[in-house]
């Protein structure tokens, strides 16, 4: 044995390129019968069944089941991210039709709030943005269809197999048989396609450019949908899993004929052009339309405007302008210089790519190859596109299906590679999304690393469940509503939280790797704004459509580094649209949001930091978005409650807990019901209560 086999042996590295996987995550999900469990009263699902039978290994047991009104709260929370009015709370409490639990997740899991809720956590995975970073930080005009898709996909469960192949390949979805031309790719699936294209992306320096943008699409897909760190694997074989750097190239290959269009005329950062698709979705053409109108009557409003003054003012003196007059231009002038901005978003096309049209029209198929070190122009061996042999076991190239007249030999890798991971035999693609689905609903994935099923994840607490979840998954469609549904019906999801008096649990069991009780959790900043708004009663329920800009704290968004700003600050109710529709701008983040931790993306980000700071307390206490709304608060509650403190204080927690107060709870805070002004104090204090922002 050489020097360098022995080496290899002493790093665990070893792994044969011939030999089927015959390690976890790589070898196939087994369908593993539930276990028998001591506590059958409280086994709903299969689901119990798995987890009871690792805690009585362990000498434990679940959680008592929380009580109704805990389990509202938490299910509106989690499935469309507001807390329920304090009529549906009631509702459900009074409902006592055993089925009334799982006739409300039906209910909510059909609402189109749930959506936009979880297009969040999808976004965050696609690195999402409206701007491209780097110098400038440019826009991205388009951006934003590809957020309203990833809406309607998960509103209308489209399967998630569809959903990985119209992201990686919308545009080879035809079956080219004959030796006509191209179809058309529908125009949703044009945009599905911004996905590959959602990275930070700087002025173009040629083939360094291109190789950074192909193995930053290497590196995402491989990590969001089969959840390894391929990208580890560009400058050198990985230093922990099976990934040597000749498969991450022999991924890179199958994006190697992917088109960007050009940078349109005036486009000084270069960033690449769109490409055409129409509006589809129902009443979106006659929406844009609309708002191209008022768009074009506020420009015309403001020329119309100052037209006038220079005419009022020539020869004259400025006393012939009222100061109405003047607010007024001031308005219209702030508005007109971004109606240029919200105009080319209105465009019918999208930020998304092709593949090469190949000879004699464009480029054909490239030699690819290794990239010694990661470096663009420092050649390697000579590589074929192929799948990873971590899985395969094999470094055979991909069969990759052409059109019988081989007229397009630069088409259909995309779909060959979308088709390999959304199989039903890929170990990891199953696996992968539903442990992301249990990490949303249960604070901890049962692979603790959503994005990385490697040796560095410690593996999955809870094997034979996520092997049965994966199967589940695919018979059941590939869809993620039954998922959802399957995991907050389950008895697990449904325990109390924070249990006094089960010492013994938290000693064997610190980090509740074992589910013994439900994991208390903080809201995501999202929904901390969101609730803030539901609360006051003046969130714009509107769904859909161009990016917001709400109000930003002592004029920042004049002063980042660039002059010319982006931010087009609007204090209508179309800023109090939901957190999702936020304008994501890499150089410049929400201070209330950021508090929370609410960055905008650089990377796909599988998870979320959440701290506790000073901040928070100073942004839910002091700042002027929930001063603001604190006032709107306490005149709902004055209107629906009427002059009884009483009954303000019984209202105000109503609407914020979803719960009565304490007889000890009404007699501290009564004072601050007494009059109209005190009970905008009230209102903050709630705001600012442990129990606003945390779900139990």
């Amino acid at each position: 044995m050489t020097w360098v086999a022995v080496a290899l042996v002493a790093l665990g590295r070893t792994f044969s390129l011939e030999a089927a996987p015959s390690e976890w995550p790589f070898i196939g999900p087994r369908a593993v019968p539930p276990p028998e469990v001591k506590a059958g009263d409280r086994v709903r699902n299969p689901i119990d069944a798995f987890v009871l039978g690792r805690l009585e290994e362990a000498g434990l047991s679940l959680a008592p089941e929380a009580t109704k009104r805990t389990l509202v709260r938490r299910l509106y929370y989690d499935l469309i991210g507001f807390p329920p009015s304090p009529e549906e709370v009631e509702d459900f409490v009074s409902d006592a039709d055993p089925l009334a639990y799982e006739q409300l997740v039906d209910k909510l899991l059909k609402d189109p709030r749930h959506g936009e809720r979880w297009a969040r956590f999808w976004l965050d995975l696609a690195r999402y943005a409206d701007t491209a970073g780097y110098e400038g930080d440019p826009d991205l005009p388009h951006a934003w269809r590809y957020r309203d898709y990833v809406i309607d996909a998960l509103n209308e469960d489209k399967p998630y197999d569809l959903f990985i192949k119209e992201q990686i390949a919308g545009d080879e979805f035809a079956e080219i048989m004959g030796a006509g031309e191209l179809p058309l790719p529908d125009p949703e699936k044009v945009v599905a396609m911004t996905f590959l294209r959602l990275a930070p992306f700087t002025e173009p320096r040629g083939d360094e450019t291109r190789h950074e943008m192909l193995s930053e699409m290497t590196s995402t897909v491989s990590s969001v949908f089969l959840g390894l760190t391929v990208g580890c694997a560009k400058c050198h074989d990985h230093k922990y899993d099976g990934i040597p750097i000749k498969d991450f190239y022999r991924m890179k290959a199958f994006f190697n004929t992917v088109q960007i269009m050009p940078p349109e005329r005036g486009d000084a950062f270069q960033i690449g052009g769109s490409l055409p698709a129409a509006f589809y979705r129902d009443g979106e053409k006659e929406w844009a339309e609309s708002k191209r109108r008022s768009l074009q009557a506020i420009a015309e409003a403001y020329e119309a405007m100052k037209k006038d003054f220079e005419a009022r003012e020539e020869d004259s003196n400025n006393d012939s302008v009222t100061p109405e007059e003047r607010k007024r231009f001031r308005e219209l002038e702030a508005q007109s210089r971004f109606v240029p901005q919200h105009l080319k978003r209105l465009r019918p096309v999208a930020m998304s790519l092709r593949h090469s049209f190949g000879p004699p029209y464009e480029p054909g198929v490239p030699t690819s190859r290794v990239m010694l070190r990661g470096e663009y122009n420092n050649w390697g061996e000579e590589v074929e596109a192929g799948f990873l042999s971590c899985i395969t076991g094999h470094q055979k190239p991909a069969a990759i299906r052409l059109d019988p007249f081989k007229r397009w030999p630069t088409r259909s890798r995309r779909m060959t590679l979308a088709q390999w991971i959304a199989s039903p035999e890929n170990p990891l693609t199953a696996r992968v999304m539903v442990n992301r689905l249990w990490y949303r609903h249960f604070g901890r994935g049962i692979v603790p690393t959503p994005s990385d099923f490697g040796k560095l994840s410690g593996g999955p607490s809870h094997p034979e469940l996520l092997d049965w979840l994966a199967t589940q998954f695919v018979e059941k469609g590939w869809s993620l509503k039954a998922m959802h549904r399957l995991m907050v019906t389950s008895s697990t999801y449904r325990q109390a939280s924070q249990n006094a008096g089960r010492p013994a649990a938290a000693e064997k069991d610190p980090d509740n790797t074992l589910l013994w009780e439900f994991r208390r959790r903080r809201l995501e900043a999202e929904a901390v704004r969101d609730a803030v708004l539901a609360v006051s009663g003046r969130l714009n329920p509107e769904r859909h459509g161009l990016p917001i800009f709400p109000p930003l704290p002592d004029g920042i968004e004049e002063r980042v580094k660039y002059s010319n700003s982006k931010w087009a600050t609007d204090t209508g109710p179309e800023s109090r649209k939901r957190s999702l529709y936020i304008y994501q701008q890499r150089t410049l983040s929400m201070p209330f949001m950021q508090s929370f931790d609410g960055l905008v993306c650089e990377d796909t980000m599988p998870r979320r930091q959440t701290s506790v700071t000073p901040l928070q307390a100073l942004a839910m206490y002091n700042g002027a978005f929930v001063n603001e709304e604190a006032e709107h608060f306490a005149a709902r509650i004055a209107r629906e409650a009427g002059a009884d403190p009483t009954a303000r204080v019984k209202r105000a927690y109503a609407i914020a807990f979803g719960r009565g107060p304490s007889p000890e709870e009404v007699s501290e805070l009564l004072p601050f019901a007494a009059s109209d002004e005190k009970l905008i104090g009230l209102c903050r204090i709630l705001y600012n209560a442990n129990e606003f922002v945390y779900v139990d």
